[in-house]
């Protein structure tokens, strides 16, 4: 399984991804557990760890992309906000496209690539910090401004 959701520490949810995207149906299945957050109509904000993630082909990026554009036009955006843990350039390369085709609906903090062990370790209290500080105070923390796309027409 491509991403495998942790819901115990609800409103924050946990997504752990693996090495790769297996089929279609895989990252189709992950799309659709973000959606049922939706349909269960609670507020709630996202912990990516991409650590173990290093085989994905850049098709998915636009399909996250066209993913966005869809959860865009939802009334309300239970999604408060998401933290992506990235430790390696390949993945903030991936993220860059995404992000650059399709701006999020919800502010995105993408920390690192220069992660070490410790700090993914510390997942909770690099989400908490992310809720005190400034993308100023942070060299390891890039934010994301939901609907400020780069490419205002898409």
């Amino acid at each position: 399984m491509f991403a495998n959701y942790n819901y115990d520490k609800f409103p924050i949810v946990y997504v752990t991804f693996s090495d790769k995207i297996d089929s279609e149906e895989d990252f189709d299945l992950f799309l659709n557990d973000w959606l049922q957050l939706y349909r269960d109509a609670k507020d709630f904000s996202f912990i990516f760890d991409t650590r173990q993630t290093c085989d994905i082909n850049i098709k998915y990026c636009f399909k996250m992309a066209m993913f966005i554009k869809k959860l865009r036009k939802e009334n309300y955006h239970y999604l408060q906000k998401s933290l992506i843990l990235v430790n390696t350039n390949y993945v903030k390369r991936l993220l860059d496209v995404i992000f650059t085709l399709q701006s999020p609906v919800a502010p995105v903090y993408i920390w690192g690539p220069d992660l070490n062990e410790s700090d993914l370790n510390e997942s909770d209290n690099i989400y908490k910090k992310c809720n005190e500080i400034t993308p100023q105070d942070a060299p390891n923390c890039i934010y994301i401004e939901a609907n400020k796309s780069f490419i205002p027409f898409l």
